[in-house]
């Protein structure tokens, strides 16, 4: 196993606690994430923003590991993120629906931190569910 593979699990282990700076640590300060559908990338702050919200929005959250390999200074996994919708989140208040929302991700590693990542996933999946259109 790559200290890749490593890095990446340890970091989605400290999220699945709760623990979003610890999941924030596995990346560099500069790093940014690029995500399907946006035509720029978005910075640590963003995701971080994005990952405390979900974390007081969503009961049990948990990024299931499906799939997950690394080399040559790159992982990629294929997640599940499951939760309970408790909170308002992205203008949507509470509706105690479960998710399973698929994605996947290539992490691009230097030392011992991800320096750049992209996800790839359906991201109206989770409105949708949200919404009871799923």
């Amino acid at each position: 196993m790559s200290s890749g593979e490593d890095l990446v699990r340890r970091s989605v282990a400290a999220l699945n606690a709760g623990d979003v700076d610890g999941y924030l640590a596995g990346f560099a300060r500069d790093s940014v994430r690029w995500a399907s559908g946006l035509d720029t990338p978005l910075p640590l702050s963003d995701i971080e923003a994005n990952l405390r919200q979900m974390a007081t929005a969503f009961d049990q959250l948990l990024l299931q590991e499906d799939l997950l390999f690394g080399g040559s200074g790159h992982v990629f996994a294929r997640w599940t993120l499951r939760g309970i919708h408790t909170g308002h989140y992205g203008g949507i208040a509470p509706t105690h629906r479960h998710i399973a929302v698929q994605t996947a991700e290539l992490y691009a590693v230097s030392g011992s931190v991800v320096t750049e990542s992209w996800v790839y996933g359906d991201l109206t999946s989770l409105f949708d569910q949200l919404e009871g259109r799923q």
